[in-house]
Parts: structure tokens; sequence; C-alpha cells
């Protein structure tokens, strides 16, 4: 045993994780990079399929979507779509893609005691700078019809936003890639569970009907409707965030953290036994 094993070892292991993770950080940044150069290698566009590719689902939607939902104007439809999308986008590739966020890692788990972390925060980084792309694309087409952002306070907004949207993720990440690890049929599960929850999020219907009826409640149980207000009032409405929904998506980080660490903290080491 080596000075620096035996020394290690007499560290917490609180501690000797929070060390691990800072000797590595440069291996997660090197992932996220990874994943960003192989999204978009051999691509004329690159990046810029960030941008075109929900601004042409939005058209569509909103064109064959408007005149069922009654839209008044074609364009501020669109918007809104659009900006459904950009949420809707990261939230469903980082679930699916961390699925098998430690699996496809094996290679490294096998061969040294990374921390899982390192592995389960690649996905949700690298949506996110995929996410701010897309958020920029917004904001060209906004310009591009003469309604970008009034400028105010709510406008800075946007970088908090990022931090919000990325502390409810990391949870959902972390639980995603442990149980996806042990229970293989949860790919094909959670296909279906985020078709219905597409229908069951103001991506392209329209927020107001979550008010009243039955749909109520789809406000507090369901974490994509304040989160996609949470994007949509200052850069569409021009306000600030309404303190209902920063109380549920911070109740829901909270319990997603919750689980995620008892969920990590039950399967240990064991996990790469799985892989």
């Amino acid at each position: 045993m080596t000075y620096a094993n035996y020394h290690s070892r007499r560290m917490p292991s609180a501690l000797r994780y929070l060390a691990d993770l800072l000797r590595y950080r440069h291996l997660a940044w090197n992932l996220v990079g990874s994943d960003l150069r192989s999204r978009f290698r051999r691509s004329h566009l690159g990046i810029l399929w960030a941008m075109l590719q929900p601004l042409g689902y939005s058209l569509v939607i909103a064109w064959a979507w408007g005149a069922i939902f009654k839209a008044e104007d074609y364009w501020s439809f669109a918007l809104y779509v659009y900006s459904g999308m950009l949420i809707w986008d990261y939230f469903t590739n980082s679930v699916m893609a961390s699925l098998d966020g430690l699996a496809s890692a094996v290679g490294y788990l096998r061969q040294s005691r990374i921390p899982f972390f390192v592995f389960q925060i690649r996905i949700p980084l690298s949506g996110m700078v995929v996410f701010y792309a897309a958020m920029c694309g917004l904001l060209i087409m906004m310009l591009a019809l003469g309604r970008f952002p009034t400028p105010g306070l709510h406008l800075l907004l946007l970088p908090a936003y990022g931090a919000v949207l990325l502390a409810f993720m990391l949870p959902v990440a972390i639980l995603m890639s442990v149980v996806g690890t042990q229970f293989r049929d949860l790919k094909h599960i959670m296909t279906i569970a985020l078709q219905a929850l597409f229908f069951l999020s103001p991506v392209m219907m329209q927020r107001d009907y979550m008010n009243d009826g039955h749909l109520a409640i789809l406000q507090y149980i369901n974490p994509l409707v304040p989160l996609l207000d949470m994007l949509r009032d200052p850069v569409l409405h021009g306000q600030l965030w309404d303190r209902q929904d920063v109380i549920i998506v911070l109740s829901w980080s909270a319990g997603l953290w919750l689980l995620a660490t008892i969920a990590s903290f039950r399967a240990g080491r064991k996990i790469v036994f799985a892989l």
C-alpha cells in the first residue's frame, strides 16, 4: 500500500469523494467536449443544428396545431412552441442518455475508482451547452420578428435559469444512470412515459388550459410546467418569475436530490458488477 493510498483511506468518505471529484475534474470536461464533438461530427452546420432542429419543429407544430388551439398570431405561437421545445429536448435527451450514462463508461469504471458523478454529470452539462446554443436561436428569431425581450431586471434571470435547470436535471441523471444499470427495461418504459408527459406539458398546449379544471393539478405534479413558466416569463412575457413556480421547482429538486443520494449510497461500487 502506498503512502498516498494509506492516507486517502484515513480521510472521511465524504472528503475522499470530494477529493476524487477534484482530481478527475478535467476528465469530466473532456467527456463533455467529446460528447459535443461526437454529436456534431462530420456535420457542415455543426452546433447550428441546436438552433435549426427546434426551429423546424416549432414552425411545423405552429402551422398544424395553431388552428386547433385557435392561436391568434402564428409567429407568437411559433415562439411559444420554440421555447417549449428547448426545455423538452434538453429534458428528454438527458433522461434517455443518462440511462446508459454508467454503462457507456464501463471501461473506465472497471479499471479505476473514478467517482460515478464524473460520468453522470457529463450528459446534463453537454446538454446545457446545446440548450444555450438553441436559446441563442430563439433570441435571434425574436430579434428578426421585432419581438426581442424588453430590457429589464427579468433578463438577468436567464443565466440563473441555467443553474436552476441544471440543479433539477443532475439528480434526474443520477437516478436514471443508477436504476438503468439494474433494470434494463427502464429504457422502454421511459419512452412510453415521456410520450405521455409531452401531452401533459405546455410545450405546445396553451398554458392557460392548466389554470382551471382537472388539469390544474399538473402545475404541481409535473415539474416541467413551472420550468417552462420560468423560461417564458422573462423571455416571452418580460416579467420576473412567479414565486409559486420557484417554490415548486426547488421542492422537486430537493426531493430528487434526496432520492438520488439514497439510490447512490444503496448501490455503491457494487453497481460496477451490473455493467
